[in-house]
């Protein structure tokens, strides 16, 4: 029996198959849309609206990468901040390494958050100013950035551009929420962050998705949206 099942697994229900990304597909847009899936999910009391599956991809990033910094645009409730914070604990990372915030408007619950490693700050994640603030904080030999703020096109283009250079080689660019506009949720989001690392990557070579990072899971809030990476300014081509 179980000869018989990995054999229709490999030839029917392969991701690649038709069938298999029907049956991913649908399992995404079920789980996603239930009234009590990833948005019950909290994290030392704070809500943390995160697949769990790529909440373990982040853990394996930081515990492989150690980033003196993280940046997260997009803070909502602090559950993700807070995790990231509590991952360096984990890793005995310098008392020096911090998790960076930024929102439009804090919430009164992240406004909570009293972990040491964590700054926040208030303003948009694109306003020159608040980049500015960022970059007073942060290592020049570069960290992790995840975007999960305004989810329109060009503000993640946007955001894109400006957070690329604190990434440092080998660490991710992570574009959160990539399968908005039917991809294969919220089928009338309209051109948003996969659009966006679309544009992105047409123009920065130093950039790659490692598309393999999260297809072993067979789907991911941010598919398409782990981007590593891979290089220099000195030697991109061209």
């Amino acid at each position: 029996m179980k000869e018989f099942l990995r054999s229709l697994s490999k030839k029917i229900l392969s991701p690649r198959s038709i069938l298999g990304r029907m049956v991913i597909n649908l399992f995404h847009w079920l789980w996603y849309y239930s009234p009590n899936s990833w948005m019950q999910n909290t994290f030392i009391g704070y809500p943390i609206w995160q697949c769990p599956f790529d909440l373990q991809l982040y853990q394996e990033i930081i515990v492989k990468t150690r980033p003196p910094f993280i940046i997260q645009t997009g803070v909502l409730h602090g559950g993700s901040v807070l995790y990231f914070a509590s991952l360096l604990d984990l890793i005995n990372a310098p008392p020096d390494a911090i998790v960076i915030g930024v929102d439009l408007v804090l919430t009164d619950k992240a406004k909570t958050l009293r972990h040491p490693r964590i700054r926040l700050i208030e303003g948009s994640s694109t306003d020159p100013a608040v980049v500015a603030q960022v970059r007073k904080l942060v290592s020049p030999l570069g960290g992790m950035v995840s975007l999960d703020s305004d989810h329109s096109q060009q503000h993640v283009l946007k955001e894109l551009m400006l957070y690329r250079d604190f990434v440092a080689v080998d660490s991710y660019l992570v574009v959160e929420d990539t399968n908005a506009n039917f991809r294969p949720i919220a089928p009338y989001h309209g051109p948003g962050p996969f659009e966006a690392v679309e544009d992105f990557l047409k123009t920065d070579k130093l950039f790659v998705r490692d598309n393999a990072l999260w297809q072993r899971n067979l789907f991911s809030f941010h598919q398409y949206g782990w981007l590593k990476r891979v290089g220099n300014k000195t030697n991109s081509p061209g």
